[in-house]
């Protein structure tokens, strides 16, 4: 493109003039078009990436949740936290004895209860 080009240009009929602006105008267009397209996409894959990976983690954290849960209901089953009463010498009651306190100063009188467990 040296000097003359704008020579060149003049010398066009209007038509062709429009012509190559029009040209010039849908290259621009589809040019950026083409970046918008491609920002989208780049975009559009560096979410879904982000998604899955928060898909991982959740299934992970679910896991590890029902983990949880299980190991608290293990734990605190009736064989589990009876086995572990008798490990430190606990052991069922023979006899239940319940304080009674009347209201107004009345004496305190205790009552008894013997409780047998049985055991099928």
């Amino acid at each position: 493109m040296g000097p003359g080009w704008w020579r060149k240009v003049r010398a066009l009929s209007v038509n062709d003039r429009q012509a190559a602006a029009m040209a010039t105008v849908s290259g621009a267009v589809l040019v950026a078009l083409i970046v918008v397209w491609l920002t989208v996409s780049t975009r559009t894959a560096l979410l879904n990436q982000q998604l899955d990976e928060l898909d991982a983690k959740h299934a992970r954290l679910t896991d590890e949740i029902n983990r949880t849960w299980m190991e608290i209901g293990e734990t605190t089953s009736l064989r589990a936290m009876e086995d572990r009463a008798r490990r430190l010498g606990f052991q069922p009651a023979e006899r239940i004895e319940y304080l009674v306190i009347a209201p107004e100063g009345t004496p305190a009188v205790t009552a008894t209860h013997s409780t047998r467990v049985r055991r099928e």
